[in-house]
């Protein structure tokens, strides 16, 4: 090989890129077809079931339920420990309580994140709109 072969392809394109207006103002030139993706991407975002705290709440719901149907046929039983109701009391209300509690964090999660990706899409859409007036 000779030394002018370092590995490097030097190229140019003629692309149309907005300059800034001012040395304050910076910009990050994109293509268009990577901002078109992007703009795909915050709307699947929207779409897609994120983790949540509804498999947690259900099953804290079921606890609770399960063990409050259980309260009647146990005050009725003969022979049954008398701390055995009172902890099924208590497993019904905390069980209850949990998945209110989680079901309440949920769907401020869904909410926060649901406000993010508005706020998103309206600043790319300022952007967008910042450059289609300047062509």
């Amino acid at each position: 090989m000779s030394d002018a072969q370092t590995g490097v392809i030097t190229y140019t394109r003629t692309d149309s890129v907005a300059l800034p207006q001012s040395a304050a103002e910076m910009r990050f030139a994109i293509r268009k077809l990577d901002w078109e993706r992007l703009k795909r991407c915050v709307g699947r975002c929207e779409k897609e079931d994120s983790a949540n705290l509804a498999g947690w709440y259900f099953c804290c719901f079921g606890i609770g339920g399960s063990a409050g149907v259980s309260i009647l046929p146990l005050t009725i039983a003969t022979g049954v420990p008398s701390w055995v109701v009172p902890a099924y009391w208590c497993v019904t209300g905390f069980a209850s309580v949990l998945g209110v509690v989680l079901m309440l964090i949920d769907r401020r999660f869904v909410r926060e994140r649901k406000g993010r990706l508005d706020e998103l899409r309206v600043d790319m859409t300022d952007i967008e709109g910042g450059f289609t007036a300047m062509q």
